[in-house]
């Protein structure tokens, strides 16, 4: 852990510094004022301890080691806000996602390891995610053990900013601890021309699932030639292609595309982002990579500035519903369909 310099002088300015990191929208502190906060992480966590002053710390514990300053107390009601803030995180229905755990209420923890019991497996969950948790401390006895508890929980914490805050009628100590995941070896990104040929082989893969259930309905006729492709290899206004490389190697792909019912009579006018096609390497399935792909439109959803996203799904790929039902798609039509022929007409005598 790398001691931070931080200018805060006040719980009501840490408390807008974390929220101005969750970009939710405050007045006056700038997260200058915390540098370590300009740095992306996949979880932040912030646990208040009730009635923890520097006093009860102990000299060589996991606190003191990991303090960054004293702060004053002002009239900030710390639970409250950050009730506030959890609430508009997660109305915003971004990729990122917040959660709260509290000793009292609706949905409480029943003691300590069941908290970070908790935490721990929120932690294990690819999405990005903030987390507020509020410990009360009634004696000093139990200090030690949360110390112990604390080191127990940053031992098996990745790419996570903890931080740490006392709530007292008093200073309280204001505690950071983060670690930062190695710089990764995958990425999302558009395609290169050269590419072509891979991305082929890819896309048939994608397709031999299709016509081995349906081939009255897909050939094996590729998406793209290789003009088209190139065209698509160039940031596009309303289609997309991502592809994953890890180790210089690609692994899946996704494609997506605005589609604007501007020119239905019948329809009201919405931007609509459709996934037509996400594919990843059998071998390399169950290791986040569709999640990262979906994520990525996802963004773009945002950024262009769509009402909706939707994706077809097909009943012989009962995997691909229970994927993107995972991140809140719901069911709102279905589509029916019935062989022409003799043997399946309802009224057998006209014929």
């Amino acid at each position: 852990m790398s001691k931070v310099k931080v200018n805060i002088k006040t719980i009501g300015e840490v408390d807008r510094a974390i929220s101005e990191k969750l970009c939710i929208s405050t007045s006056s502190v700038n997260l200058k004022k915390i540098p370590i906060l300009n740095y992306g992480y996949k979880n932040i966590i912030f646990i208040t301890i009730k009635n923890l002053t520097p006093s009860k710390i102990t000299e060589n514990g996991f606190l003191k080691k990991n303090l960054v300053k004293n702060v004053i107390v002002d009239n900030c009601d710390i639970e409250k806000n950050q009730q506030k803030i959890i609430r508009k995180v997660n109305d915003k229905q971004e990729v990122l996602k917040a959660y709260s755990f509290l000793p009292t209420g609706l949905g409480h923890y029943e003691n300590q390891d069941e908290l970070l019991s908790q935490i721990l497996r929120q932690t294990t969950i690819e999405e990005e995610k903030y987390i507020y948790a509020n410990i009360e401390l009634e004696e000093e006895t139990e200090l030690s053990e949360l110390e112990e508890k604390f080191t127990f929980l940053t031992n098996n914490l990745k790419d996570t900013l903890l931080m740490i805050l006392g709530i007292a009628e008093e200073e309280v100590p204001f505690i950071i601890w983060e670690q930062k995941e190695l710089k990764k070896t995958w990425q999302i990104r558009p395609p290169e021309e050269k590419e072509y040929s891979k991305y082929v082989h890819l896309e048939k893969e994608f397709s031999k699932l299709y016509q081995s259930h349906r081939k009255d309905i897909f050939n094996s006729s590729i998406s793209y030639g290789k003009s088209e492709f190139r065209e698509l290899c160039n940031p596009h206004q309303l289609k997309t292609i991502l592809v994953y490389e890890e180790d210089n190697e690609i692994h899946g792909f996704i494609e997506a595309e605005v589609v604007k019912t501007d020119n239905i009579r019948t329809m009201v006018d919405k931007r609509i982002m459709k996934i037509n096609k996400l594919y990843v390497k059998e071998l390399k399935r169950r290791q986040k990579i569709g999640t990262r792909l979906y994520q990525e439109i996802w963004k773009k959803s945002f950024k262009q500035k769509c009402d909706r996203l939707e994706v077809e799904i097909y009943n012989f790929t009962p995997e691909a519903k229970k994927f993107f039902e995972s991140f809140g798609l719901k069911t709102v039509s279905a589509q029916y369909e019935i062989k022409v022929s003799k043997t399946n007409n309802v009224n057998q005598e006209i014929f």
